[in-house]
């Protein structure tokens, strides 16, 4: 049975634009995405454009719920990485965390190997995705704010794959999220291993206030966070889609290039959001299920690539 702090199935309705910050989330349901709501029927909290009309609905369909879905293989591979992107050479690394640390669906900890990929070094931004509903390629999202550096947030399951396919790319797996983040040393964090106390690392809210003041910050706005490939904003501003089924404990054994779950309800997101004050929602093993048709005013995606082994690579830094 799934664990109800740890998975949410409350789908939110699109929020229409405002002209005054006057409330903070926009689900009915009450129950954040791993951080504080306020009662049903508000908006969010950061929201404070002029008025309009609904921000138009969330990408239909439910993301294959119950069906099998292989977005690893569906998009072309590239001889190099794109420029906005990290290179991660692959390898060998424990997934999940030991016997003494995490939660229980972050168990039990497992050998993985993964063959290169690029993954984006920032999460996709209001800029890029309104680019990708302009080419019809996208359908709106959920959010008030349609232009600017931050993060996008309020797309769905659908909605992160259709735009990482405009891109040329697609989601990542959640062994290529969690290695992305911590590298090869077991990190608790994409930067090392001492939990977040103020904001130079990234955007939370570690007191009454996120760091970003009202809503996340812009992407990229905290370099000292990075993770050992030099991916930005692994830990806050967003959470992140990935590709894989959610289950509540990982496969015993050794995994090369795993997808997840065959089948499933809800899809892993990963990394927290600007809004959380807890720090292991934080770490690089954290992680979460949703409905794939769940959106939320701290939910985005960021794209990975995959790379011909055969052909010269361009990391990023």
């Amino acid at each position: 049975m799934l664990q109800p702090s740890r998975i949410h199935r409350q789908v939110c309705a699109p929020w229409p634009w405002i002209a005054v910050v006057s409330a903070v989330v926009a689900c009915a349901s009450g129950a954040s995405h791993g951080g504080p709501r306020t009662p049903p029927g508000s908006l969010p909290r950061w929201i404070a454009l002029a008025q309009s009309s609904d921000a138009g609905a969330a990408g239909g369909g439910d993301g294959g719920a119950h069906s099998d879905t292989r977005v690893r293989t569906a998009q072309p591979v590239i001889g190099r990485c794109p420029a906005h992107t990290a290179w991660i050479p692959g390898g060998n690394f424990l997934m999940g965390s030991p016997p003494d640390q995490g939660s229980p669906d972050e168990h039990p900890q497992h050998p993985v190997t993964l063959r290169p990929y690029c993954i984006d070094t920032l999460e996709a931004t209001l800029d890029a995705y309104t680019r990708c509903v302009a080419a019809r390629a996208c359908t709106p999202s959920a959010g008030a704010q349609p232009l600017g550096a931050a993060p996008v947030s309020g797309i769905d399951w659908q909605q992160a794959t259709a735009y990482c396919r405009y891109v040329g790319g697609r989601l990542p797996t959640e062994a290529e999220w969690e290695f992305a983040a911590r590298g090869t040393d077991g990190r608790r964090y994409p930067w090392g291993n001492a939990p977040p106390t103020d904001c130079s690392k990234l955007d939370w809210t570690p007191s009454d206030t996120s760091c970003g003041g009202i809503g996340p910050s812009a992407v990229g706005s905290h370099p000292d966070g990075a993770s050992p490939w030099g991916v930005l904003d692994m830990a806050g501003n967003v959470w992140e889609w990935t590709a894989d089924w959610y289950t509540t404990a990982y496969t015993l054994g050794p995994a090369t290039d795993p997808t997840g779950p065959d089948t499933g309800s809800a899809r892993v997101t990963r990394g927290g959001g600007w809004n959380n004050d807890q720090t292991e929602r934080l770490t690089t093993t954290f992680r979460q299920g949703e409905h794939p048709a769940f959106h939320d005013y701290d939910l985005g995606v960021r794209c990975a690539y995959d790379v011909a082994p055969s052909q010269p690579l361009t990391p990023s830094r």
